[in-house]
């Protein structure tokens, strides 16, 4: 587990799936996170939605594909501003490589391996249903994170994680 947190510099591409109970969709996602900043693109099935996001310390960007812009100081404000969602990305980019975000956890269960298996933070139940070898470290390939009628799925087909270092 102390590996997967002193990677902070990755990669990941696959799909993702949003629901809130009555509207849903999905797409195609990259993620490319550096110590300094980070950038989501989304590209939605069908051709339908695209938006590119920019988060660093300064605040958060989004950009749609029709060019409209949307500024905030932080990514889960711009996004639940934006997208009518609370989805919690600053929580997912800790999550995504199967890790508890800093904050209070609950419901903490891991593998023989001690790989996360599920994890109950901020109102958001998350479970990891597989894991994939990358680099010679596990990473998350598929994981399912619920919140009252929220849903977000994400079925990761491909890491890239800069050498870990070691102290």
């Amino acid at each position: 587990m102390d590996t997967l947190g002193s990677i902070d510099e990755w990669q990941l591409r696959g799909k993702i799936s949003l629901d809130d109970g009555d509207q849903g969709g999905s797409g195609k996602l990259q993620w490319i996170v550096s110590p300094d900043n980070s950038t989501i693109d989304f590209h939605g099935a069908m051709g339908r939605g695209a938006w590119h996001l920019d988060i660093s310390s300064g605040g958060a960007v989004l950009t749609q594909a029709g060019g409209n812009v949307y500024q905030a100081a932080g990514v889960d404000a711009l996004v639940r501003q934006q997208m009518g969602w609370p989805v919690p990305v600053e929580a997912l980019k800790w999550w995504v490589r199967g890790l508890a975000a800093p904050g209070p956890v609950k419901d903490k269960q891991l593998d023989a391996q001690g790989l996360l298996i599920s994890l109950t933070q901020f109102g958001w139940k998350i479970n990891f249903s597989r894991y994939s070898a990358t680099g010679g470290v596990a990473m998350p390939a598929r994981l399912d994170a619920k919140r009252e009628s929220y849903r977000v799925k994400l079925a990761i087909s491909r890491w890239q994680v800069s050498a870990v270092s070691t102290p």
